[in-house]
């Protein structure tokens, strides 16, 4: 056993001794296969170490195939340090490892390795635990890479460092590596590249943060700092452990793809925590600064949680190019700044998902600026918009638009629906005319306010009732006026109370309108009805102003001053109620075929003028078709023109050659007439008059009652004091007062009323010649009156005519020895015939009662030649009718002749020496009836004669005495009815 065992040992040693003394000399083999190998043009040597060199050597491995130059460089390190410590020099032309082919030359310190995925090229440097490589080139041919610098290989600590130099595409950077057998760090600076893109074959990132690391920037880039770990067991980039800076001079970089690329000097890329921060250096879009906007991409690498943050800061105008990045993200601000600046910080929140919502947040701090809304453009001192969303809140926003609109406004505008809704608080909002006249002006008014945008610019003012369009034009629509009337100077000064109106407004020098009106309160009528309702049209140009009504009844001008014309209306004027004060222009009314109340008298206008100013009126008027009191030459007036001036409560009115003037001032009315006579009418009943003090004074002017009668005047005063009248009338001699006082007593006292002054009155030749005085005191309920005439013919009364044709007719009645001389002495008294009756002396004693529509005549009396009256009765005003009794003394001529004889006057005229009878006077005064019980008395004539005969002794006696008491009792009896006084 033991010798086996040598020689088997022998043997051994001597293979080995053979083998080494084959490899010292060289062993070279055509071709041979061993196991997994198959070796062709083999040879190798021993020198110091072994030297290799084969043709052709094929390897199949039943192991997993190199998929990347990662997995073909690990494998390779880890088998070149067995590899190192047998081979002194290996010269492989061609060996082929399952897919992968190599050409492998290694010289001493000289390496050379070429296959599939890296080609490198070396020098050597191999100490007792490490190798270190001074690379010419290390090409990972897969993915384009090439390294140059030093690798060192620790064999000890097993780790591999890297110092040197990568190239990648565009991308030349100094690489450092430390690597285990599981991980490899990376840290990389760069000199300037064009674009990250080559990071896309190393990181796998969602959609959108790609195009913010490959897309929407640009520039060159230089990687200052670039840290990544790789995990050699996996195979794959450890995402979390990326970190690193990059700086890209003269970037561009897109906030969106629909908006221009924002250029900046420098923008600073930061990656840290897997969120990828954009810092923009001196940033500009479109020459405007956007100093201290920056992006920043949250989660890069997490498709759920990922998501892009857009910061944006200007401090220039809002203008459409801002806009515009705001308009790409669907968020659309109804306006623009066309000048001023605007302090602007915008933050847009949009992640990767779709379907979750984009955050959106902004504060724009407008400062003096101009903006735009659609057509329409006002200025702004300051305004606070705050963006959320797709709402937008304007705070505190000072509104101006030229000299018209001066507000503070808070909103909130949906820029989804583009439309809002706030309230605004009016400074002042003024539309006026050229010269500065305000037509209106509100100040310091709070209202609620809604705002659309989407087509033209809408402004409701809610509160106004009160809508603005703003579109080529300006369009007010005031929906209710009576809002707007507090604040309109124009509309109070044509009291436009209530109704809307429609202005078109180019600009303040150019406005159209129209409007409808309702509940005016005006004094005018049209077809009997009051207007209360009116359509108008209208214009403001320059200083002017036209308005006018649909129907053209109205027209209204405003100059320097006022002009309303008026056509076929009905107006009223009561100027003892008009207020000029709030009038600042002068007015100028012109009325044409109108109808007018003056203090409630209506007339008819031909035209008229009247010109308004502050506390004053003037006018000129052209009346017609007049149903005035009044008559001139003995025609109704039916036109008058008139002057007038109201002022301070004063009104005048007046003809042109001042006939007729009329004053009224507070509760005075004062009149003048000349050559009119004035119409009253007893049926017009007496209405309570404002006036208490009442003055009219007539000259050459008649008073006409009832239209019939006619009272002559040269003068006549009325003056009327609370429940006080006086009336004083003269007409040549004639004299005539009247007095009621306050307890509503009244006296009447008249002289020398003439014949001419009561014929007229009655329209009748009653009287001739003689004078009549009236006298009568008391109430109107019971008025005591006197009438006294003197020296008067009786020609034309119609219950005298038919006394006079009774007695003319009585005489032969009464005997025909008596019927002879009273004929003659009828006949032959001066003024008496059958168509006149002279009075020498006459009374009549009355009682007047207005309510009893009644005259009681309580004692008349006349003295006249050929018959004398005695009598009472009444006259029933009511149906004009009379009843009384009367007696007649008549046969006067016969009874002096008679009565000169003693004793024989007694017995045929008895003791009252005279003839006389008594009758009923009834019936209608235009034609009384008359009856009479003298027939009777005739044929007692002769019975009577015979009891004086018998009685005529002591008559006898009396005449012998030289005395006649009867006559003379007769005759005081007749002085004192005359002269009695009235009681």
């Amino acid at each position: 056993m033991l010798k086996s065992i040598k020689l088997l040992l022998l043997l051994f040693f001597l293979i080995i001794l053979l083998l080494l003394s084959s490899l010292y000399w060289g062993i070279k083999i055509d071709s041979f296969s061993l196991s997994n190998f198959s070796v062709s043009q083999f040879y190798i040597k021993m020198d110091k170490k072994l030297i290799l060199d084969i043709g052709n050597l094929e390897y199949k491995s039943k192991k997993t195939q190199t998929k990347s130059s990662f997995d073909d460089l690990k494998k390779d390190i880890e088998l070149l340090p067995k590899v190192l410590m047998l081979f002194q020099k290996i010269n492989i032309k061609k060996l082929k490892i399952d897919d992968n082919e190599f050409k492998i030359v290694l010289d001493e310190n000289n390496l050379y390795l070429d296959n599939k995925y890296i080609n490198i090229s070396s020098k050597l440097d191999v100490a007792s635990n490490q190798i270190l490589f001074e690379l010419s080139s290390l090409y990972l041919k897969d993915i384009d890479i090439l390294f140059d610098g030093k690798i060192k290989i620790d064999y000890f600590t097993e780790e591999l460092n890297y110092f040197g130099k990568f190239y990648y595409q565009d991308l030349e950077a100094n690489l450092n590596i430390d690597m285990t057998k599981e991980l490899a760090k990376f840290y990389i600076v760069s000199s300037p590249f064009k674009s990250l893109k080559f990071l896309k074959n190393f990181l796998d990132l969602p959609k959108t943060a790609e195009e913010w690391m490959y897309d929407n920037v640009e520039g060159n880039i230089t990687l200052e700092g670039l840290y990544a770990e790789f995990d050699l067991k996996n195979n794959k980039l450890i995402e979390k452990s990326l970190n690193g800076k990059a700086h890209i001079e003269n970037a561009k970089i897109k906030f969106h793809q629909d908006v221009d690329a924002i250029q900046t000097k420098n923008l600073d890329i930061t990656f840290k925590d897997d969120n990828l921060y954009f810092n923009l250096i001196e940033p500009t879009f479109k020459d405007k600064s956007l100093e201290g906007s920056y992006v920043t991409i949250h989660n890069l690498a997490s498709v759920q949680n990922g998501e892009v943050e857009v910061n944006i800061k200007t401090n220039s105008k809002l203008d459409k190019d801002i806009l515009d990045i705001l308009k790409a993200y669907k968020i659309n601000l109804p306006l623009v700044q066309k000048s001023g600046t605007t302090d602007a910080t915008l933050t847009l929140i949009f992640p990767y998902e779709l379907e979750k919502p984009m955050t959106t947040k902004g504060e724009f701090l407008v400062n003096d600026a101009e903006i735009s809304i659609g057509n329409f453009s006002f200025n702004s001192k300051t305004a606070t918009v705050i963006l959320d969303g797709s709402n937008v809140l304007v705070k505190d926003a000072d509104f101006k638009y030229k000299d018209m609109i001066d507000a503070l406004v808070n909103i909130n505008i949906d820029t989804k629906t583009l439309k809002s809704s706030g309230d605004t608080i009016i400074n002042s909002l003024i539309i006026k005319k050229e010269n500065g006249e305000k037509i209106i002006d509100i100040k310091d008014k709070k209202t609620a306010l809604d705002m659309d945008f989407n087509k033209d610019t809408i402004i409701d003012l809610k509160d106004l009732e009160t809508t603005i369009k703003i579109a080529d034009l300006i369009y007010v629509n005031i929906n209710n006026i009576s809002k707007i009337y507090p604040y309109s100077k124009l509309l109070k000064d044509i009291s436009i109370k209530d109704g809307n109106i429609s202005l078109d407004i180019k600009d303040d020098k150019n406005i159209k309108f129209k409007a409808l009106i309702k509940g005016l309160n005006l004094p005018l009528k049209k077809d009997g009805q009051s207007i209360e309702n009116l359509d108008i049209v209208g214009n403001i140009s320059g200083k002017n102003i036209d308005i006018h009504s649909i129907d053209e009844n109205i027209k209204v001008e405003i100059k320097d001053d006022l002009k309303i014309y008026l056509n076929n209306l009905f107006i009223t004027i009561d100027t003892k109620k008009q207020d000029t004060n709030n009038i600042n222009q002068k007015m100028n009314l012109y009325l044409t075929n109108d109808e007018i109340d003056l203090n409630g008298t209506i007339y008819k206008i031909k035209n008229a003028n009247l010109s308004i100013k502050k506390e004053e009126i003037n006018f000129e008027a052209n009346l017609k078709e007049l149903d005035l009191p009044l008559k001139k030459n003995g025609k109704k007036i039916n036109e008058l023109t008139l002057l007038g001036i109201y002022k301070n409560n004063y009104t005048k009115l007046n003809t042109k050659n001042n006939d007729l003037i009329l004053e009224l001032k507070n509760e005075n009315l004062s009149l003048n007439i000349n050559g009119y006579d004035i119409l009253y009418s007893s049926e017009d009943k007496e209405e309570n008059d404002s006036y208490k003090n009442i003055n009219i004074i007539g000259n050459s002017s008649n008073i006409i009652v009832n239209d019939k009668y006619k009272f002559l005047s040269d003068t006549f005063e009325i003056r009327v004091r609370e429940n006080e009248k006086f009336i004083h009338l003269k007409h040549k001699k004639s004299d005539i007062t009247f007095k009621e006082s306050k307890d509503k007593k009244i006296d009447i006292f008249t002289s020398d009323i003439s014949d001419e002054f009561v014929n007229t009155i009655f329209d009748k030749n009653i009287f001739k010649g003689g004078n009549i005085l009236f006298l009568a005191n008391g109430d109107i309920n019971n008025l005591n009156g006197k009438i006294i005439i003197e020296n008067s013919n009786i020609e034309d009364l119609a219950i005298l005519n038919n006394l006079l044709i009774f007695i003319h007719t009585s005489p032969a009645l009464v005997n025909p020895l008596l019927a002879v001389p009273s004929v003659v002495g009828m006949a032959t008294n001066q003024g008496f015939n059958l168509t006149a009756y002279k009075i020498v002396n006459g009374v009549m004693e009355f009682n007047y009662s207005k309510e009893k529509e009644l005259i009681d005549v309580k004692k008349l009396v006349t003295i006249g030649n050929g018959i004398d009256f005695e009598g009472k009765g009444k006259v029933n005003l009511n149906d004009l009718t009379l009843d009384s009794e009367i007696k007649l003394i008549f046969l006067k001529d016969y009874s002096k002749i008679v009565g000169a004889i003693p004793v024989v006057n007694y017995v045929l005229l008895g003791d009252s020496n005279r003839v006389e009878t008594q009758v009923n006077v009834f019936g209608e005064l235009s034609n009384p009836k008359i009856s009479t019980n003298l027939t009777k008395e005739t044929f007692s004539i002769p019975v009577n004669i015979a009891k004086r005969i018998l009685s005529s002794p002591s008559m006898l006696l009396d005449f012998i005495k030289g005395t006649n008491e009867s006559e003379k009792k007769e005759e005081k009896s007749s002085e004192e009815l005359i002269n009695k006084p009235l009681k």
